[in-house]
């Protein structure tokens, strides 16, 4: 595991863009997973300057969902496939037929499961994932208490988790299970990269990576990744430092 710690969001931001941009640039059709919510939007704005100024090119990627809320779909604002191709896929012009994201509308959410695992299966599997942390340690969907063995799967969200859903929907929404890839997916990944921001996270962040894989904290469980990459804002990290 390495830890990068950056002065502030705009730093933390670019340095997770910059890693993203190498990495492309020695692996081009790469398999990627990129995480939604607040946290990486400033990447994304970044990765897409990138590509730009032609410093990046992510036409043979291929892009892979990590979650969803379900019940929610591209049209609500918030949901994970609106911020995903509304903040990248679209500005970056990527392909349909690139992309393999879950739909949290379907009736059949056992079968978007399957249909997400045989995409990353088809592909090898994930090269690098970029994943967030939740105040609980939730990596995606995998809340505590989660079967670390499992890849795709359905899961009742932890009350913490509906909680703070509301920051990113206009108005109230009864959001009380999403889907996910699986724990097992993010150990397979080649590369992990987890980005945090902010004096919020620094408890759980302190909690993920100083102290014993827990079940109960997700996010512990990829301590031995071998090419595990933590990035923090020194807000995020001021709790390692002691």
């Amino acid at each position: 595991m390495e830890q990068k710690v950056l002065s502030d969001y705009e730093h933390l931001s670019r340095a997770v863009s910059d890693f993203i941009v190498d990495y492309v640039n020695q692996n081009p059709n790469s398999l990627l997973c990129l995480a939604g919510g607040h946290t990486p939007l400033r990447t994304f704005e970044l990765l897409v300057e990138a590509n730009k100024k032609k410093l990046v090119n992510l036409e043979q990627c291929k892009f892979v969902s990590l979650d969803e809320w379900v019940g929610l779909g591209r049209d609500t604002k918030g949901s994970c496939k609106e911020t995903l191709y509304n903040q990248l896929f679209e500005p970056l012009s990527i392909n349909e037929d690139q992309i393999c994201f879950f739909d949290g509308l379907s009736k059949d959410l056992d079968f978007e499961c399957k249909r997400v695992d045989d995409f990353i299966r088809k592909n090898g599997s994930i090269d690098l994932v970029l994943l967030g942390v939740g105040m609980n340690g939730h990596l995606g969907f995998n809340e505590p208490g989660t079967d670390p063995d499992l890849y795709s799967h359905i899961v009742p969200l932890d009350p913490v988790t509906t909680e703070v859903s509301s920051k990113y929907f206009e108005g109230k929404k009864e959001v009380t299970k999403g889907i996910s890839l699986g724990i097992k997916h993010f150990r397979e990944a080649d590369t992990v990269m987890i980005m945090a921001n902010g004096l919020k996270k620094a408890a759980i962040i302190k909690e993920s990576f100083t102290k014993e894989l827990n079940i109960q904290v997700p996010s512990s469980l990829l301590q031995n990744h071998e090419n595990l990459y933590v990035f923090l804002d020194g807000e995020a990290a001021s709790e390692l430092r002691h």
